[in-house]
């Protein structure tokens, strides 16, 4: 019996020596993907207040951001289990204009996403996006396709990531509709 219990402390202690060495300290988050080991770094850390995105080590993307991240709906694997596509979403240090509404004044939207493409010899980084009929609508689902892959929010918009571009194809204007 004690003999289980040293084994099971010993895969644990390895378990979590493997993840640490995997996140710098200066990182929030890694994950492993096709291209390499990418890392978030959240701006609010940062003196510059600037979130990072590196892949191997190396800035692939920085924004005016507090938080940055991958959405917990937004993923999938190739065959060899490493991250191939990511949704990642970035929070504002400013919020930004939309229009304004004559019922509620100004609107601003506080988040935004791109979707990031590891499935070639380079990493792709789309254009930002967002749901726009309820700008803090949460990602809903993702349809990953070979050709092209469908996000959806909760607001009911929806669009359609194909050849390292996202284009809406539905508002989400129509109120009321199920999935």
């Amino acid at each position: 019996m004690d003999l289980r219990f040293i084994i099971a402390g010993l895969i644990l202690i390895s378990a979590s020596s493997y993840a640490f060495e995997q996140c710098p300290d200066s990182s929030t988050q890694c994950d492993n993907t096709a291209l390499g080991k990418l890392e978030y770094i959240w701006g609010q850390e940062e003196k510059d207040e600037q979130s990072r995105i590196l892949l191997n080590g190396k800035e692939i993307f920085k924004s005016d951001s507090n938080q940055i991240g991958e959405d917990i709906e937004g993923w999938t694997l190739n065959s060899e289990n490493l991250i191939s596509k990511v949704i990642v979403f970035y929070d504002f240090n400013t919020p930004q204009y939309i229009t304004t509404n004559p019922k509620y004044g100004d609107m601003y939207r506080y988040r935004a996403y791109r979707l990031f493409d590891f499935s070639g010899k380079e990493v792709v980084i789309s254009n930002e996006f967002y749901p726009p009929s309820d700008y803090g609508a949460p990602l809903r689902w993702v349809s990953w396709g070979q050709k092209n892959s469908v996000i959806a929010f909760d607001d009911g918009s929806r669009f359609k990531y194909e050849n390292g571009h996202v284009t809406m194809i539905n508002d989400g204007s129509e109120a009321g509709e199920s999935e």
